[in-house]
């Protein structure tokens, strides 16, 4: 089976074989007809509880290590964020020739 692909950025779609699908998928290419990741609200994570915060953390893969304060809560995962939006930065610049020419399996170019 094979799965058509969207970057968010340039809206350049491409269908792949499933089995690359996830080397495109973790240099941001989203499925066709989902959201991109810009697209969904931000989280002010200065308005969230300890609780609030420890679920953010969780469901975005970020360890807090020993932070169980608010404040310690909140600046690992601004520094977590902050970071990951650096390595998104240089993911968009590299992305054209970071896919391995073989990687794409056959992938048809569909824009």
């Amino acid at each position: 089976m094979s799965i058509t692909l969207t970057h968010p950025g340039k809206g350049r779609q491409v269908t792949v074989p499933d089995d690359v699908a996830d080397s495109y998928t973790s240099q941001g290419w989203v499925a066709a007809g989902s959201p991109a990741p810009a697209e969904q609200e931000p989280v002010d994570i200065s308005k969230l509880k300890v609780d609030e915060l420890k679920a953010y953390a969780e469901e975005h893969g970020i360890d807090l290590g020993d932070a169980t304060k608010k404040d310690d809560i909140r600046a690992v995962i601004e520094a977590a964020t902050s970071s990951e939006e650096d390595d998104d930065a240089d993911a968009d610049d590299a992305e054209a020739g970071s896919v391995p020419a073989d990687a794409d399996g056959g992938a048809e170019d569909q824009g």
